[in-house]
């Protein structure tokens, strides 16, 4: 991530609830700009990660803390709402192998209320995202461009909303 869009990002970071030891999902496939700025925000305000790993990914290129677990993303899996608890907010920076729709169902149930859902995603994808989210019943789906090609999808769970 280029500087413009690390900018933004903090941005968006900064502009979370401010609630004390929030916990946070994200799904990875790489560790890169995008992830070490979320845990470096994590680190600052003492709030932790659970880390979803897709793919290949190559755990040595993580920073050791104690704020942050990590296990491997199972698609097999039914929902993300592991121990009881919910998480503030999740964020998706890997390329999902479940179907759009599907991935946003699972991922409702561990996102507590209010809670927002953050993609990282180009502009075609962005629209399929955004859809999912319709039909999922998040509300208040909108995107923040980072550069001309990646594109942040935001939506929030609001329970007790849609049919």
């Amino acid at each position: 991530m280029k500087a413009p869009e690390t900018k933004l990002f903090k941005e968006v970071l900064q502009s979370l609830q401010p609630y004390p030891q929030m916990q946070f999902l994200l799904f990875a496939n790489s560790w890169g700009d995008f992830e070490q700025e979320l845990l470096d925000f994590c680190l600052r305000e003492e709030h932790s990660i659970l880390l979803y790993t897709l793919g290949n990914f190559n755990q040595d290129s993580i920073k050791r803390s104690s704020y942050l677990k990590y296990r491997p993303y199972r698609k097999e899996q039914s929902r993300y709402n592991l121990q009881g608890k919910l998480y503030n907010h999740a964020f998706i920076t890997a390329d999902i192998p479940d179907n759009k729709e599907a991935f946003t169902t699972k991922i409702y149930t561990g996102v507590a209320n209010a809670g927002g859902v953050y993609i990282l995603s180009n502009y075609q994808e962005s629209q399929k995202w955004q859809k999912a989210f319709e039909q999922s019943n998040y509300l208040a789906n909108s995107t923040i461009e980072l550069n001309r090609d990646n594109i942040l999808v935001y939506a929030r769970k609001m329970h007790g909303w849609g049919s």
